[in-house]
């Protein structure tokens, strides 16, 4: 046959050309969820199938459409190129993706892609929404291009611009349907200015700035929300009988984040551990005393990745100023 009349879909294929099933990444993953929940997630699989009759059907449909493509082998593993793209995805690491993950009271997912990093932070992969499947968009080697591909990957690489110089601010005793921040900054600058003076920030001429235009008639931000975890010291449920990258002991910290490309401005929130008398596993109490909220703004060089995979410690002294590469938990950030 001429080569012109070859099928689409014969021959070697990239891994990131392929497009998975939920089932496909959880038998990849060997039956587990992914690290964000995304792919294989609990809403995309039939997991009262899997229990009764186990993943042997699953299996042998990643077979038949991946083993002549060369992607797995003729018992579905996956071939060395694959596997170190899911390599971030399996276990105790850290994500970070456009939204929040679905719960009980909004079960809707409406993220576009994940990003999963290894233990050490050396190697991530973006699990990415492809139609009705997901894709594999590992990152490359050299990090120093981690930051445009994140950009690239939200489409975040010609809206975003930095802020006049680099400011952080972080308070304890943070409610989640705490909304002050932003209506201060959408009621105008008088409003602006008490709730920093609440709070002691003195430096207030860029969240001035970000309320003169923010809050003008014919103005609008363009924002987008992120939320993401680090598991990297915590131990995962193991009662389901598959994989489940949720912590059931020790210490693990959550950040979300609303970006404001146009100003460089993070306004995040988030929980991390504060000791042994805040003991958040079923104690909803224990877990909202251990929330954090605050905002950054970008200065000249700093990344929007390496902002939003800092996860801070808990502010035990209320309410800090500190420089956002001052402020890292060891190892938590980039």
């Amino acid at each position: 046959m001429f080569p012109f009349f070859k099928r689409r879909d014969e021959g070697p294929l990239a891994v990131e050309d392929a497009v998975f099933t939920p089932e496909d990444v959880f038998v990849l993953l060997g039956e587990s969820l992914d690290l964000g929940c995304f792919a294989a997630q609990p809403r995309n699989l039939n997991l009262g199938r899997f229990k009764a009759e186990g993943s042997a059907a699953w299996r042998e449909r990643l077979v038949k459409r991946f083993e002549p493509r060369g992607l797995v082998d003729a018992s579905g593993e996956p071939v060395p190129e694959l596997a170190r793209a899911l390599e971030p995805l399996r276990g105790h690491g850290a994500f970070v993706g456009d939204g929040r993950i679905p719960h009980r009271t909004n079960p809707v997912d409406g993220r576009t892609a994940v990003l999963c990093l290894m233990p050490d932070l050396s190697r991530a992969t973006a699990v990415v929404r492809s139609g009705r499947g997901f894709g594999m968009r590992p990152f490359p080697d050299d990090r120093s291009l981690w930051e445009a591909e994140f950009l690239s990957l939200y489409g975040l690489e010609r809206r975003f611009t930095w802020a006049e110089r680099s400011q952080h601010f972080i308070e304890g005793e943070f409610r989640l349907d705490d909304a002050s921040f932003t209506q201060a900054l959408k009621a105008g600058e008088a409003a602006t200015d008490k709730w920093c003076a609440e709070r002691n920030i003195s430096e207030r001429d860029q969240l001035k700035h970000v309320s003169r235009i923010g809050s003008g008639p014919f103005s609008g931000f363009y924002s987008k929300e992120f939320f993401g975890a680090d598991y990297r010291v915590c131990t995962f449920c193991d009662d389901f009988g598959y994989g489940v990258p949720i912590p059931k002991a020790g210490d693990f910290w959550t950040k979300g984040a609303v970006f404001v490309p146009e100003v460089g401005l993070v306004d995040y929130w988030g929980s991390a551990p504060r000791g042994p008398e805040y003991d958040c596993y079923g104690n909803g109490e224990a877990a909202d005393k251990c929330r954090y909220a605050g905002f950054d703004f970008l200065g000249p060089g700093e990344g929007l990745l390496d902002n939003l995979l800092t996860f801070y410690d808990y502010p035990e002294n209320g309410y800090e100023y500190v420089r956002p590469t001052a402020r890292r938990r060891p190892g938590g950030g980039m």
